[in-house]
């Protein structure tokens, strides 16, 4: 290989990585905020060169403005698709967050080992929870798949089509910002309809026997049922965050127009 194909390949890698580094900086299950910088960059530089089939071959013309205005569009792609594929992650920890709040722990805060700073316990928990199961049903397979499919449906052009895709993506991340509210309501609501319960038994035994001091007997039975509505959640969860990872995975293929 002569230079002139070493400094091809390497612009070909240089325009994959800018839709291959926001989706790797995005996703939690490749280590969050916790990894050091280079270790994320590389990740995403990785992820490039499995697309570098379906970038070679791509025929690059104009100059240093038409240059710029493509790989900030790629940065938009990647960003969009990283984006998608986290907020099953985000719902997670959204859910446990809930939890916690309605199990009268919301104060107790920890650092989330691959999150943007603190958390939640539970929080914490299901986030670690879901990227265990991004990597048993194939998670990255399915990413690489993903990329490798955008270039179809977003393909490397310049002069750069803007148009293209851009309403699809749009409503794609308004799409995704929907069902990661669903699913982390979904989640939770065993739990939350369990602490609600527990709420209004408390207050009839308040209202029935005020000499009892509700806040002293409360406060312990909640952390129990706590546990136990967690206990109750986490036998159901491998199955509902397989089914939530597949559901944002054909959000994607929806947004860039394949089928996962």
């Amino acid at each position: 290989m002569n230079s002139a194909d070493v400094q091809e390949t390497l612009r070909f890698v240089a325009v994959g990585a800018a839709r291959t580094i926001p989706i790797a900086w995005s996703i939690p299950a490749f280590g969050g905020p916790s990894l050091p910088t280079q270790v994320r960059l590389t990740i995403g530089i990785g992820l490039a060169f499995l697309c570098l089939p379906a970038i070679a071959g791509t025929a690059f013309v104009g100059g240093a403005v038409l240059w710029g205005l493509l790989l900030i569009r790629e940065v938009v792609v990647g960003l969009v698709m990283g984006f998608v594929i986290a907020c099953m992650f985000r719902a997670s920890e959204a859910a446990g967050q809930l939890m916690d709040e309605f199990r009268g722990a919301g104060l107790s805060e920890v650092i989330a080992p691959t999150g943007a700073g603190g958390s939640s316990p539970l929080g914490v928990l299901l986030l670690l929870l879901t990227s265990v199961t991004f990597f048993e049903i194939g998670g990255l397979a399915h990413v690489t798949s993903a990329l490798v499919r955008s270039y179809e449906a977003i393909p490397i052009v310049v002069p750069v089509e803007f148009a293209r895709g851009t309403s699809s993506m749009a409503k794609g991340a308004v799409a995704s910002s929907a069902k990661l509210i669903e699913s982390a309501v979904g989640l939770c609501a065993p739990a939350i309809v369990a602490f609600l319960l527990a709420d209004i038994v408390l207050g009839v035994v308040g209202r029935t026997v005020p000499q009892i001091p509700l806040y002293f007997v409360g406060t312990p039975l909640k952390a129990l049922l706590g546990a136990g509505a967690v206990l109750l959640v986490l036998a159901s969860l491998s199955a509902v965050l397989q089914d939530g990872f597949h559901g944002f995975f054909a959000l994607l293929g929806a947004t860039l127009h394949f089928q996962p």
